[in-house]
């Protein structure tokens, strides 16, 4: 037996050293219902555990090295393991077990010198704090101490941690470039392997949803790719892996690889469960409404977003668009009114401001949409970065063309598709190419217009993105026959000819993947589940 245990303890430190981190806490469990683990593999198993996102584990582990520093009266580690025992229980939500936790961290600490690491530790808890509270000139203070201790003593993870804190607090106030100084200093460290696995996970996930949170979507885009690097090479780190493809998901959508982010969001939901990570569960629900709200399947979208409210977050702007998309616009403005009134910071406002102006024109309330656009042109002012400048374009070109000045309106609109063209947002390009047809159209340039509608309608088709289509179609006057649209109609009688789908893909010059699509679209509005059916409705009904 005590043979047995030994090859699980060294079987346990083997799938630690190499980041098996779910196999090492059940080898180190197991070896521990036999005999009491030595305190290394206990604190081994400490952090297998919490990478696993097996919090229950990870917190009885530290409560046992605990009480082991407590008798050997190391009062360094132990403010070390109560400081990492209050944090994890405040990030699940333990308040009361975190507080008392982080009450006997300080306590230990203030028996340690006065240079002493954990004492920069025992600030992170109040930056958390105060940031929380929308203090934020006293987080960056916290995190200034931290910092200045961690330097003090070389230690990276504690440095990381407070940069990587710092930098985004410093994104939500505006100050942009000061706060890539403190984060790409994180990023450097957790890039160079010189970080403990769990904070280098922890650094990871704060730096990229900073990004996200101020739609600094070039960095965000870049540093989730290293992000998704890291997890690949950590499979068993399921929390930091969950939310890696949630915000995978979001750069996955913005880049219109729909199918490819609904997928990741699928997977990030199913890979959460069981975990304590609530916001990121409710945030992969939000994603896949957002997707689904965009392809017209408004059914499936309110559940999802349902269930992101459920979970743990305000499911706006896009339930309120998903109101706007059902012709319930006067719910959709109140919706998004008092989520703007109510947003916590500014990152949080230009996350709801465009989609408060697209929703107050199309109620024709525009006054307060010029109201909106003020307070996005605003923002984007104080951030200084040009994806919230052409975002506010955006909104400033919508409504100029909405008050007849189609001119003024254009200008604004080619900025902002010029910018999201360049960027790789084909979705974005294409919705702003329709308001510049329209402009045109407004000014008499009947032939750019129709180019603009050209090229969005093609972007669109090979998205799916149905009401899109349905609104460009209107706008150009198209009538269709059954409610198919043109290119459905080739479709059809393709099929009316007998062509499969790749041989009608290379007819039309399109994807497999698009006809697929096509295919699907007149069997859902035909009412009918086979090509034959189809075809038969077709000809009776002369669509063919």
């Amino acid at each position: 037996m005590a043979s047995d245990r030994s090859h699980r303890i060294d079987a346990a430190r083997a799938a630690y050293n190499r980041g098996s981190w779910a196999d090492a806490t059940e080898l180190y469990l197991r070896a521990d219902a036999e005999a009491a683990l030595d305190v290394p593999d206990l604190e081994a198993l400490t952090w297998a555990a919490g990478l696993a996102a097996r919090d229950a584990e990870m917190l009885a582990a530290l409560e046992r090295l605990y009480a082991h520093h407590e008798a050997q009266g190391d009062h360094e580690n132990c403010a070390r393991t109560a400081f990492w025992s209050g944090l994890r229980n405040m990030m699940i939500g333990e308040v009361g077990l975190g507080s008392g936790w982080l009450h006997r961290a300080a306590r230990h600490a203030e028996a340690t010198p006065r240079d002493c690491v954990q004492r920069g530790y025992l600030m992170l808890p109040q930056v958390f704090m105060l940031r929380g509270q929308g203090n934020y000139e006293a987080a960056i203070e916290a995190a200034d101490g931290a910092l200045a201790i961690g330097d003090a003593a070389g230690d990276d993870d504690l440095i990381a941690l407070a940069g990587s804190l710092k930098g985004g607090i410093l994104f939500r106030v505006g100050r942009i470039e000061e706060g890539y100084g403190p984060i790409d200093e994180a990023m450097l460290l957790a890039n160079s392997g010189r970080l403990s696995p769990i904070v280098c996970g922890v650094c990871y996930c704060e730096i990229v949803a900073s990004c996200c949170r101020v739609q600094e979507m070039v960095r965000a885009r870049e540093w989730t790719a290293i992000l998704d690097a890291w997890c690949r090479r950590n499979p068993q780190a399921k929390a930091f892996n969950g939310v890696c493809q949630v915000h995978r998901a979001e750069v996955l959508q913005l880049e219109g690889n729909w199918a490819e982010a609904y997928a990741e969001a699928d997977r990030a939901g199913e890979g959460l469960k069981g975990t304590t990570e609530r916001t990121a569960m409710a945030t992969a629900a939000y994603r896949r409404g957002e997707i689904l709200r965009l392809q017209g399947r408004h059914k499936d979208a309110e559940a999802e977003y349902r269930r992101a409210g459920e979970i743990a977050i305000d499911p706006q702007p896009g339930l309120a668009l998903l109101r706007l998309a059902q012709g319930r616009a006067n719910e959709a403005a109140a919706m998004i009114r008092r989520s703007i009134e109510t947003a916590a910071d500014m990152p949080r406002k230009t996350a709801l401001l465009p989609a408060g102006i697209e929703i107050l024109i199309a109620c024709r309330d525009l006054e307060g949409a010029e109201d909106l656009c003020a307070g996005m042109t605003e923002i984007a002012g104080i951030f200084g970065t040009e994806i919230l400048a052409r975002i506010a374009d955006q909104g400033c070109g919508t409504l100029a063309l909405a008050r007849g000045d189609a001119a003024g309106g254009v200008a604004a609109l080619i900025r902002a598709r010029c910018f999201w063209s360049g960027f790789g947002a084909p979705y974005l390009a294409a919705r702003l190419r329709v308001e510049i047809a329209r402009g045109c159209i407004a000014l008499g340039d009947t032939e750019s217009a129709a180019l603009e509608l050209q090229a969005a309608e093609k972007t669109f088709l090979e998205l799916g993105a149905e009401p899109d289509l349905t609104r460009l179609r209107k706008l150009r006057g198209e009538r269709t026959h059954g409610e198919l649209t043109s290119r459905e109609r080739e479709v059809l009688a393709l099929l009316a000819e007998g062509g499969s789908n790749r041989a009608i893909a290379d007819d039309l010059g399109l994807s497999p993947k698009t006809v697929n699509r096509h295919v699907e679209n007149i069997f859902n509005k035909l009412g009918v589940s086979s090509r034959s059916a189809a075809v038969a409705k077709g000809f009776r009904n002369g669509m063919i």
